[in-house]
Parts: structure tokens; sequence; C-alpha cells
């Protein structure tokens, strides 16, 4: 019953944690520093945006499914589990920076790297959601205190106005003439995982009145308007974000809509289709194991693979599946041999044969 009703959000776990592995193809070839000319490149524009919704559709995940969430030991354990994981994540990365790698550093530089969350290389993700973890339950506290529906929403577009309008607008409007010399105090923008949470609480409470086909078209048009402001305002030159992250309002508006029209998905009832639901809820449940143990199965696809695969950018997108999905796949076992090797219990399953002493 639970699992039915949520297969919706573990698609879209699964969507999310691909699209990380995704955006991070151009983070590691040469997309950043060569200058945006000719269709492939613009193909890689379009390509960029299209994933860039990873994080954004992780925040209001967890929004949908924590809008009830209360401070007591249960939670608390919960918490840790994610500092467990990254600590784990963290030795098998040091472990492989040290010899897959050849990297050479005292002990009290491995040791720093992980309280300063560079020990794996996409941890900043950690830092932000430990944070948030922590102050969910109190989070929860604000909507539940809201009288009426138009009180959440009141409280959802002012959040916007000083987390999300800053980060598109002072973006969209920089070196355009006249525009220009309007800007939005940005002080409020690091604030945009919490209006993420909220918007998640809002779709769990209300529902999304736009419908799913809608709102996949509504995805697809951000990601165009997306693409072709970045491609005006980078010109010939190299990449310009002209609509701004993930505290942009224009990311926020793609990512809701792509939320939208993949929540409500049920568990298929045919039994063939019915056999999806295995892989996606392993991997829905594995998405923090994915998400750190990427950095290391990237750097391993990017500088043993994908540097003797092409040379020029303009092709690098052809080789964008396979890299995608050897790095992804790698990263899978990974994350299944944590789960094996060192449970979130902190002990092995006990074989189905083993009778308990």
């Amino acid at each position: 019953m639970g699992k039915k009703l949520f297969f919706g959000i573990d698609v879209i776990k699964v969507i999310a944690i691909f699209s990380v592995v995704s955006v991070h193809f151009l983070l590691n070839t040469d997309f950043y520093g060569v200058p945006i000319i000719g269709t492939s490149l613009n193909v890689q524009v379009f390509y960029r945006q299209l994933f860039i919704v990873c994080v954004p559709l992780f925040l209001l995940a967890t929004g949908y499914l924590q809008l009830e969430k209360e401070w007591n030991k249960k939670y608390l354990k919960s918490t840790m589990s994610v500092v467990y994981i990254y600590l784990i994540l963290s030795l098998f990365a040091i472990l492989a920076r040290i010899l897959l790698f050849k990297e050479i550093h005292p002990i009290s530089f491995w040791i720093k790297s992980v309280f300063t969350f560079e020990a794996v290389r996409y941890a900043w993700y950690v830092e932000m959601y430990i944070g948030l973890a922590l102050l969910i339950p109190f989070l929860n506290y604000i909507w539940k205190s809201f009288k009426t529906k138009r009180d959440f929403q009141i409280f959802i577009v002012i959040l916007l106005f000083i987390t999300a309008m800053p980060g598109f607008w002072n973006a969209f409007s920089e070196d355009v003439p006249y525009i220009s010399v309007i800007r939005f105090p940005g002080f409020w923008t690091s604030l945009y995982p919490v209006t993420y949470y909220f918007i998640g609480v809002y779709i769990r409470r209300y529902g999304s009145r736009i419908p799913p086909l809608a709102s996949l078209f509504g995805f697809l048009a951000a990601t165009l308007v997306q693409t072709l402001v970045i491609c005006l305002k980078t010109g010939n030159g190299t990449f310009v974000n002209g609509v701004g992250s993930y505290d942009s309002l224009l990311i926020v508006i793609q990512s809701y809509f792509l939320f939208s029209a993949l929540y409500r998905l049920e568990l298929p009832k045919s039994r063939v289709f019915r056999n999806l639901a295995v892989p996606v809820s392993s991997i829905s449940v594995l998405t923090l194991d994915i998400y750190l143990a990427s950095a290391i199965t990237d750097k391993f696809i990017y500088e043993y693979i994908a540097d003797h695969l092409f040379t020029a950018q303009k092709y690098a997108i052809l080789f964008a599946p396979l890299c995608v999905t050897l790095s992804f796949s790698l990263a899978y076992a990974v994350a299944l041999l944590r789960k094996t090797v060192c449970p979130l219990r902190g002990k092995r399953p006990r074989p189905k044969n083993e009778k308990p002493v």
C-alpha cells in the first residue's frame, strides 16, 4: 500500500539521481571552457538545462515525504544515517584517490577533507542536506500553523520572492541595457532548499492542479526558454549562465512542472511493468550512496576512458550516453556494496538458514 502510494516519488528520485550523473558529464568535459558555437554546443546547453533539475527534485521529494516528521530519537537516528553513509563513502573515496589516482597527502589532510566535505567532490549536497534535515521537524511547525490554504500560498510566494526571484533576475539582467540597473537583494537566496521543501509539502498537502501531460509540456517549455536565454546571453563566447542556478525562479518553475508530471504515477498493474518497480525501489533508497560514489566513478570514467574517446567538445555529446551509463552503473554497484557490507543498522543481514542464538 505504502509503496504504491509513493511509486511516483521513487521514479522522481531515480530520475533525479540519473540527472546528477548526466549533468556532471559536462562538468567533467571541456564544456565550460569552450565557445558555445554551432549546433552541437547549443544542444549541449539544452542537455545541461534538461538535467539541471536534479537537486531541486530531491528537495521537492523531501518536502513531499517528510511533512509529518517530528523531533524525536527515531528521527535523529534517521538523520544520522546520512552522516554514516557520508563517512563510509568518504573512506571509499579517499582510498580510491590514494590507490587508484595516486594522490599523496598527509593523514591530517584526509581527516580535514572529511570535515570540510572535500573528501568527496560532490559532498556539498550532504553539507546542505544535513542542515535541512535537522530543521525539518521545526519547519513542519511552520506550515502546520497556517490556518488556511491561502496562508500557505502567500508564504510560498514570499519565499519565492526573496530566495528565487533574485537568482533569476540578477543573472538574466546582467549586462542588459536599461534593465541591468534593477537588482534584487540576494541576501536570502541561499535559503532556496527551504523554498523547495515547502513547495514539496504544499504539493503533498493540496496536490497540483496541473494535469500530468500539461506539466510535462511545461517542463519542456521551461527547458527550451532557459536554453534560448543562455545561448543569446553567451553569444559566441564561453558559457554564460543567464538564468541562474538552483536558486532561480525559472529553475523552480521547471522543477515544479516535472515533479507535477510524475508524482502521481502509480505502480503499474501489468506484471511485466510491475517488475520495473524492483530496480526503481532499489535505486531510490540508494540515491545518496550513488550521488557520492559517482564522484569517484566519474573521475575514473573521464580520466581513463572519455579522454581517449573524443578530442573536441563538439563531439563529446555523442559519448554522453556511454559515459553516463557506465558511471551510473559503477556508482550503483558501489552503493549496493555499501548496503551489503555496511548496512545502516550496523550489522550484516542474517543468512536465511542461520538461527538466532
